[in-house]
């Protein structure tokens, strides 16, 4: 998922920084001063939601934009959880790429 998302922003223009786990996701977002994250709530270690409380206190005029498929809980309750903790936008897996750049535009 992480490479498809990648060629998808690149795609589009954007500049891209990966990250497979909070910790590095969160110091790659302050030191690269990214104006968006795209954050997968189902994520090693700690979730998106983690991520989410976490760069909304740092960095609190990022935009954010939560993405799921759900796993065994379903896509609905964990991203109404991630907009309930400052995500700007919420996709359920699969989505196109025209819905990723509506989502990061606002």
């Amino acid at each position: 998922m992480l490479s498809h998302l990648e060629g998808m922003l690149t795609t589009a223009g954007h500049d891209v920084v990966t990250a497979l786990d909070v910790d590095t996701g969160l110091t790659r977002a302050e030191t690269q001063g990214a104006e968006a994250a795209v954050v997968d709530i189902l994520m090693p270690e700690r979730d998106g939601l983690n991520f989410i409380m976490e760069i909304r206190r740092k960095l609190p005029d990022i935009r954010i934009v939560a993405i799921s498929g759900g796993g065994r809980l379903g896509a609905g309750s964990l991203l109404k959880m991630a907009a309930g903790l400052g995500a700007d936008a919420t996709l359920v897996k699969p989505f196109s790429s025209s819905d990723l750049e509506t989502a990061l535009a606002g």
